[in-house]
């Protein structure tokens, strides 16, 4: 089984196609479903839009938009 560090907090685990930790994941998709559900709402909002209203960390908010592509202001 490989082991590595997980993409937020470093901490080592077992990979299962993942590139967070247990806890960490479970944040992540905290955080994605409240990104998905208030985009869906203002579908037009900016970064710091969503993380005023979310409360989601512009750092998170930024990633989630690199990694599923999802349009900010358009």
């Amino acid at each position: 089984m490989p082991l590595d560090n997980c993409k937020s907090c470093g901490k080592l685990y077992i990979r299962h196609q993942r590139t967070y930790c247990e806890a960490c994941q479970l944040q992540h998709n905290e955080y994605y479903f409240t990104m998905r559900d208030y985009l869906k709402s203002n579908p037009r909002s900016t970064v710091l839009e969503v993380h005023e209203k979310t409360g989601i960390p512009i750092s998170k908010v930024l990633e989630m938009h690199k990694e599923a592509h999802t349009p900010f202001g358009r």
